[in-house]
């Protein structure tokens, strides 16, 4: 990589304001800056807006100069503010200089002022205020390209010569610096620019206070070998380089600049990396410490144009060539907190987690960084499983330069194909990169299992944006292993048998030596056991395609039995739970490590889709297509213990009824896979003390007065539930007869066969009633959905039936609805056996209303009888009264006392009621809730004068609420009264 400078033009200082006219009086900072690639010295902004060929645009280029320029704010020749003393500019990620194009001066040359011509790099011109009144116009000194001490990739020597009232020549250190805790963009800074310089001052010489007005700096692109400067190969409308300037007072000042054209030509820009690999061993299914190397070659020259740099690199391995579960042995990860990428920190990775080395060749010296490949694991979690994350550091310490890249090694699970990926990578040029995997008996790769020729096959995406580069080349190993047959027998344990309680739940499976192989495993759980998701950090993907999930996302150990090759080897391994998988909801990342270490080195991974069934809620666990191989490796499975022992997490059902856990399973002959045998398998399950459990279930409902005819009245439900109680099995709710079910919906109800196939297609016929959620700690979201009418044919009356979805799980909750002399009555009689803390059924107002209403709703008490069963046969009966919202504010009664006005007024909801009137002062009461409160409202002095002059008096009151509740409606109410 060419981590030599990316020196932006805007070498000395910085970033500007772009195109603004200095500002008198302004505090310190730039009043203008300038930064841009030309084919001569003298181009500017202007120029170029005027002239667009003035500017070197060729992406990947080596443009003829670079040109920075920038002023202080300044007011005639006194520069605003203290002295400058500190400059630091950040340049465009891709833009480079390399300090090897040309020789460099020494350190103590450029102090003795005798660089050598050929280590000039550039030239300056400076203006400059001495003793506040002496200006030092047209000063000009010449930019060396310096030996660079420890821990600098670049430094550069100003050298200011002495001219006119200067009598002694000012010299500056512009360091250079990599910014590889970001995106590896270059940045530079000066250091204590002098505060004093020898000037001629009344013909004496002495020293004086020099402030800089302006700087510009011309840097030959092409010096040395001609490419000294490279611009960009990311083609962009401008670049944007960044400023940061220090007085010796403290003042701070940033800005930015922008260039008026940017980077062009991507088309012209050469991109043909390649990629191949080279086997430690080619002997089929043995360990191989395999070499891969991506080369790059880099153009230079003034007339040539460079190699676009590569933004993503995908290497996809041969096939068969796959991950070693023997490197696991020992094996341990370095962390993302450790490798530190995006820090300036020291890398602390351990050394066992070290699985190769890199070299990357670069134009810095010595002209390679090398260093170690890690094995990551960004949060040390134990790994189960690909993709996995690997680390780069390769550094150059005297340069005082590390890269450090993260990439991800993905697995096909059906093939255990690796594919490494580096995406996003910063804009650094090298020429070749190569890196060699640990060798011998616990290498980290392992040689096809089949015999063959396959390709190592590498996808290149350049900067440029232009097409990707494909690369392919041949390996070939030797040697085969066939497989082996299998049987199998199921039991089943839970630890503890009580009702709703907290357990665990373990799954056994035996095979025979000598028989099929396992190739598919369906087991679903008996109805009401289930566990706690929210409490699981789920794994996503493809942490958990590949098992390298984190420890929160475990719910339970697996145990496995399997040999390949003379000896059979144990492995005990994480379950972990996982987000959407294969089209179901959540799934199983079952890795059952072949060694200790970072991975529990599962080689036998077995993924699983967890499906909900939308009616009875009962879990079914499908493994998908076990793995014929595992990192190139033929598996022989003795037997398979899966138990699910997250504390607190898997919970009992509540009702003690005879259940069983029930599976069917399938296997294959051979590999790579054949038809074979399936076996049907019951293990019974029970819990008891049903009875021991507590059922106290609070339900409510509510509706609005703001309901008629054209549309209907609204109703919502709402249920809540304390843990660790009896589930419910069945509700039964009887509408009031002021809220009947709404004929003209009823005749809407979506059929059967419709609803069956799609819920969502019901909604044009206008059956889609309402709303419902549902919030259960089963599931870390609520459930949400919508209520339909759905008919059933015959005479039958159409069923409520509510779909809740949380975006994953889907539960269908069907209402058998019945009307009888114009009340309505529905009934959910198979809730499945789920706690659920909160229920809230929600019925609008709209063209498509369940329900009308039947005269006031604020006339008297809506009452619902209502009975609540739970799956443990306890029952709760009660009749819910239905409270009423939007009722208008009410004036009771009214009465005069005296000069005092009485008022009682009834409000239905909380909020704030006010009383207002001609001749009254202006009373407010906040309410907290629905009451009928006695307010007093005097005479004002107005009201009292002319009450005397008239002695009587006649107003109107207006009594006014606002509620508390944001989307409720305002209301008033008036009444005239009389004064005497």
């Amino acid at each position: 990589m060419r981590l030599h400078g990316r020196l932006l033009i805007a070498l000395v200082t910085g970033a500007a304001v772009t195109g603004s006219a200095p500002v008198a009086q302004a505090a310190f900072g730039p009043a203008s800056f300038e930064a841009g690639t030309c084919i001569n010295t003298t181009c500017s902004y202007a120029s170029i807006e005027h002239n667009k060929s003035e500017a070197f645009t060729q992406a990947a280029g080596h443009p003829p100069w670079g040109i920075t320029k920038f002023e202080l704010n300044h007011s005639g020749n006194d520069v605003e503010g203290a002295a400058l003393k500190r400059i630091r500019v950040d340049v465009p990620p891709g833009l480079a200089a390399d300090p090897q194009a040309l020789p460099k001066c020494s350190q103590a040359q450029f102090k003795a002022n005798t660089c050598p011509p050929e280590t000039q790099v550039g030239t300056t011109e400076l203006d400059a205020v001495a003793a506040e009144t002496l200006t030092l116009n047209g000063l000009k000194g010449k930019v060396y390209n310096l030996e660079t001490p420890p821990g600098l990739p670049l430094d550069f020597g100003i050298d200011v010569e002495a001219a006119g009232a200067l009598t002694a020549p000012v010299q500056l250190y512009l360091e250079g610096h990599v910014d590889w805790s970001g995106d590896y963009h270059e940045y530079f800074e000066i250091n204590n620019v002098p505060e004093e310089a020898e000037v001629k001052l009344a013909i004496l010489p002495v020293k004086a206070k020099l402030k800089v007005l302006m700087s510009q700096l011309n840097f030959n692109g092409n010096a040395g070998q001609g490419n000294f400067l490279t611009i960009p190969s990311v083609c962009s409308s401008s670049t944007t380089s960044h400023l940061e300037l220090e007085s010796y007072s403290g003042e701070i000042a940033s800005t930015e600049t922008h260039t008026p054209v940017g980077v062009e030509g991507c088309g012209n820009v050469p991109f043909k990396p390649q990629a191949t690999l080279a086997p430690e061993i080619a002997t089929s299914d043995q360990p191989d410490g395999a070499t891969v190397e991506v080369k790059a070659p880099q153009n230079v020259g003034a007339g040539e144009i460079n190699t676009a740099d590569i933004q993503n690199a995908r290497v996809t391995l041969p096939e068969g060539l796959t991950l070693n579960p023997s490197a696991a042995h020992g094996l341990e990860t370095c962390t993302a907190a450790q490798i530190g990428i995006a820090t300036t920190k020291a890398v602390g990775c351990p050394a066992a987690s070290k699985v190769g080395e890199v070299t990357i060749e670069t134009d810095l010296p010595p002209n390679s960084l090398k260093g170690p490949v890690y094995l990551g694991s960004p949060s040390g979690a134990t790994i189960a499983g690909p993709p996995f994350t690997i680390y780069i550091d390769a550094e150059s310490p005297a340069y005082g330069v590390s890269v450090r890249l993260q990439g991800k090694i993905s697995l096909n699970p059906g093939t255990g194909r690796l594919e490494a990926t580096f995406t996003e990578n910063p804009q650094l040029p090298f020429s070749d990169l190569i890196m060699k995997l640990n060798g011998g008996s616990r290498a980290p790769l392992a040689n096809p299992l089949a015999c063959g020729a396959a390709h190592i096959e590498a996808l290149f995406k350049p900067f440029t944006g232009e097409p990707e580069a494909l690369s392919s080349n041949l390996f070939v190993a030797a040697g085969c292993a066939n497989p082996l047959p299998f049987s199998l027998g199921q039991s089943t344990q839970s630890e503890n048998a009580t009702a709703g309680a907290y357990s665990s739940y373990t799954f056994n499976l035996t095979r025979a030596d000598g028989q099929q192989y396992l190739s598919q495993v369906s087991t679903t759980l008996p109805a009401g056991l289930l566990g706690a998701i929210p409490s699981v950090a789920l794994c996503g993907e493809p942490q958990a395609s590949t098992g390298s999930c984190a420890e929160s996302a475990k719910i339970g150990t697996a145990s496995v039995t399997a040999g390949s090759g003379p000896e059979p080897y144990g492995f005990s391994g994480p379950v972990y739970l996982t987000g959407p998988y294969n089209g179901a909801p959540y799934g199983l990342s079952i890795p059952v490590p072949i060694a200790a270490g970072p991975f529990n080195f599962g080689t036998i991974t077995t993924r699983a889709t967890i499906a909900v069934n939308p009616y009875t809620a009962r879990v079914t666990a499908t493994t998908t297509n076990l793995p014929t191989i595992v990192s190139g490796v033929p598996v022989r499975l003795k037997s398979i213990k899966v138990e699910v022992n997250r504390p607190s997490f898997i919970f009992n059902p509540t009702s003690c009824s005879p259940l069983a856990s029930e599976s069917t399973l399938a296997g294959f002959a051979q590999l790579p896979s054949s038809s074979g045998a399936n076996q049907s398998l019951s293990s019974p399950f029970q819990v008891g003390a049903c009875n021991a459990l507590a059922f106290k279930p609070s339900f409510k409902a509510a509706t609005s007065a703001k309901a008629s005819k054209p549309i209907g009245a609204s109703l919502q439900v709402n249920l809540l539930q304390g843990a660790h109680q009896a589930n419910i099995h069945s509700v039964y709710a009887q509408l009031p007869i002021q809220l009947p079910s709404r004929l003209t919906t009823l005749q809407k109800a979506c059929p059967e066969a419709t609803f069956a196939a799609n819920p969502v297609a019901c909604r044009p016929l206008g059956s889609e009633v309402g709303t419902a959620v549902v919030h259960t700690p089963v599931l870390p979201g609520a459930l949400t959905g919508s209520a339909y009418l759905v008919s059933h044919g015959g005479a039958a009356f159409p069923d409520l039936d509510l779909v809740l979805e949380d975006g994953l799980v889907r539960l269908i909750l069907v209402g058998n609805t019945n009307i009888k002399k114009g009340i309505t009555s529905s009934t959910f009689a198979a809730i499945p056996d789920a706690p659920v803390t909160s229920f809230v059924l929600t019925l609008p107002t709209g063209p498509h209303s369940a329900l009308s209403p039947n005269g006031s709703l604020c006339a008297k008490p809506l009452i619902m009888p209502t009975v609540i069963t739970a799956q443990n046969g306890a029952q709760i009966k009660q009749n819910t009264r239905i409270s009423v919202s939007s009722c208008p504010v009410r004036i009771v009664s009214h009465r005069v006392r005296g000069h005092v006005l009485i008022l009682t007024v009834r409000s239905f909801a909380a909020g704030r009621i006010s009383v207002k009137g001609s001749d009254l002062h202006v009373v407010y009461k906040r309410l907290a809730k629905a009451s009928t409160v006695t307010i007093k409202i005097p005479l004002s002095r107005g009201g009292l004068r002319t009450l005397h002059r008239r002695h009587r008096l006649k107003l109107r009151v207006r009594v006014g609420f606002v509620p508390k509740t944001r989307g409720e409606s305002k209301s008033s109410a008036a009444v005239t009264v009389r004064f005497r």
